[in-house]
């Protein structure tokens, strides 16, 4: 993954990004991540997902790569992601 960026180090769009969420550790955590997700209009990758436990396996990790083609519709889909009870915090 290369995440393109200005001169002035701003992001670039379109490109691709990782958008990341700390989650509670439940069965359907990373279903509703990936809906929100799509329901901003964003395609998530799904072969780009990677979820990691915590150590004592009450929370993970969930990354998920999509292609962004604004910085507004980024911003919208991690204020849809904190909207989430399962999502303790958005990275």
């Amino acid at each position: 993954m290369t995440i393109k960026l200005d001169p002035e180090g701003a992001l670039q769009f379109p490109c691709r990004y990782p958008v990341k969420a700390m989650t509670h550790a439940r069965e359907k955590a990373l279903d509703q991540v990936i809906t929100a997700i799509g329901r901003q209009g964003v395609e998530p990758d799904l072969d780009s997902i990677k979820v990691r436990p915590s150590r004592n396996g009450r929370f993970q990790s969930i990354t998920v790569e999509v292609r962004a083609n604004s910085r507004p519709q980024l911003e919208s889909v991690y204020a849809s992601l904190r909207k989430l009870d399962v999502v303790v915090m958005t990275l």
